[in-house]
């Protein structure tokens, strides 16, 4: 199972987000829910890279991806934008393969 966990400031707003595991639906290669979900991220991770020229704190391994975006006040919302996103499409990966795909939003301690 891929265990994604959302983390949230004290506003609300997504600050990190960071995805473990593999789904396990079918074998490495094959895998189209494993990669599904690694494409809404690693999508989200491009968008803030690219499109908005941030530049997030990412630690990736295989299995694992980590995320950590910087708040730009001039930003919050196209940020926002791509996070929610990458939120809306994880959350309907996990209604379609619950026993594949867990996804958790928690609150942060810090706010960014």
């Amino acid at each position: 199972m891929t265990s994604v966990e959302i983390v949230r400031d004290a506003d609300g707003r997504i600050c990190e987000f960071r995805s473990r595991g593999h789904t396990g639906y079918a074998e490495a290669g094959r895998d189209l829910v494993c990669a599904g979900v690694s494409s809404i991220l690693q999508t989200a991770v491009l968008g803030l890279e690219e499109y908005l020229k941030l530049r997030p704190k990412v630690e990736q391994e295989k299995g694992y991806l980590y995320c950590q975006v910087e708040r730009d006040i001039f930003l919050n919302r196209e940020i926002d934008a791509i996070l929610e996103t990458m939120v809306l499409g994880l959350r309907a990966m996990e209604r379609e393969y619950p026993d594949y795909i867990k996804v958790e939003e928690v609150v942060g301690n810090v706010n960014i």
